[in-house]
């Protein structure tokens, strides 16, 4: 095979630093070192017994090698935390299912570690989308190392347009097996949740990556925030929204003491299938309001959230008809609430603004912000009593 040096970019960042090289699992090659510039070093494919042997990572720098290269720092602002350990990005990437061949999206890959591992599975195609510019040379490095599988895309994951990021062949019927596309991150919590929320909107409508059919995900989240089940102190959101969809699956918990800098929590890395037919048959916009209305309370009692779904004038009376028509009891707290409790709240709300269609468009927030403004203007006594008045009604 033709040889391919290192990209002009690398040895510009080389003659800045001085480390030694590693070979594909990021181990360090003895003797081996580089200054004022990387070497050449020859891409190939392992030859075994006369036949091309799977596909190989040639001898690079390690990912902590990499850091150090082109100066690389952990954004806080961003929440970006490097995962260094390849025996962990390995075992990151199994999780995935087979790759051998498959069409991967890598979500923020960073100083590539996790970039590494799925290359060695022997994907087909890697898509890389990063947003943060201070990562591309090290990736392009990675791309050079295995031509024709790596294609980067400097951009923003929540408005890249997914539905062209795979060839039209691999599309595969809902009902199907999932097709032979993946998904993979490492995600930052800051984009994790308007992220999957998005993805979960996909799913939903069935678009974005979700075009090609039911594509699967692996992506890292803070521990059992997207698995805990009724009662777990986890339950949110998010954890009910992902049931709803998909199913989900803790894969296993990696210590926050892996991460360059350490994250305050531990964090899972979750699998996730779209479900063939969603747990709760009703348009995603209504579910994620009943769902983000019922934890908007979280500590109090679900009954405080529902309130929220009706205006004030008549936020009783409304709240006390869907209650007793979903048979919930307004009593529990939000994580105590089931995944029929969440069915029967949303089609009950359903009827309802089948009756009242402006109810669908009530926004809470907003009609709070209303009512602070015409606060501000009443007398200080006035504006007490009022509050006061509606505390004792709620």
């Amino acid at each position: 095979q033709p040889c391919t040096a290192l990209s002009a970019t690398a040895n510009q960042g080389a003659a800045r630093a001085q480390a030694p090289s590693g070979d594909a699992s990021g181990r360090r090659i003895r003797g081996a070192s580089f200054s004022g510039s990387v070497p050449v070093y020859s891409f190939c494919l392992m030859a075994v017994s006369g036949k091309v042997a799977a596909f190989q990572l040639p001898p690079l720098p390690t990912v902590g090698e990499i850091i150090k290269l082109f100066r690389l720092r952990a954004q806080k602002q961003l929440s970006q935390n490097f995962l260094l350990d390849l025996r962990l990005t390995d075992k990151i990437v199994r999780q995935a299912g087979k790759l051998k061949n498959a069409h991967v999206c890598e979500v923020g890959p960073g100083p590539g570690g996790i970039t590494r591992s799925i290359l060695s599975a022997g994907v087909e195609q890697l898509l890389l989308v990063e947003k943060d510019t201070r990562f591309i040379p090290g990736l392009q490095m990675l791309s050079e190392a295995a031509p024709g599988k790596v294609r980067i895309v400097h951009g923003d994951i929540l408005t890249y347009k997914m539905e062209k990021a795979f060839p039209k062949h691999l599309k595969k019927n809902w009902e199907d097996e999932p097709p032979n596309i993946h998904i993979i991150g490492n995600l930052p919590f800051s984009v994790s949740t308007p992220l999957i929320i998005k993805w979960l909107e996909n799913v939903s409508r069935k678009d974005g990556p979700f075009i090609y059919g039911r594509t699967q995900m692996t992506l890292t989240f803070q521990k059992e925030r997207l698995t805990a089940n009724a009662g777990g102190k986890q339950r949110s959101r998010l954890s009910i929204m992902s049931q709803h969809l998909c199913t989900v699956e803790n894969c296993f918990v990696i210590p926050g003491q892996a991460f360059v800098p350490k994250p305050e929590v531990d964090v899972a890395v979750v699998h996730f299938t779209p479900l063939v037919q969603p747990k709760i048959q009703q348009p995603f916009e209504l579910v994620e309001k009943v769902v983000r209305s019922v934890f908007q309370f979280r500590r109090k009692y679900c009954c405080r959230g529902i309130e929220t779904l009706f205006p004030e004038s008549e936020r009783l009376r409304k709240t006390e008809q869907l209650m007793m028509a979903a048979d919930v009891d307004p009593t529990l707290r939000p994580i105590q609430l089931s995944m029929s409790h969440f069915r029967n709240l949303c089609n009950t709300y359903r009827k309802m603004c089948e009756e009242d269609p402006s109810l669908f468009a009530y926004n809470y927030r907003e009609e709070l912000k209303q009512k602070k403004k015409k606060q501000q203007h009443l007398p200080k006594s006035t504006s007490q009593t009022e509050q006061t008045e509606e505390e004792n009604r709620l």
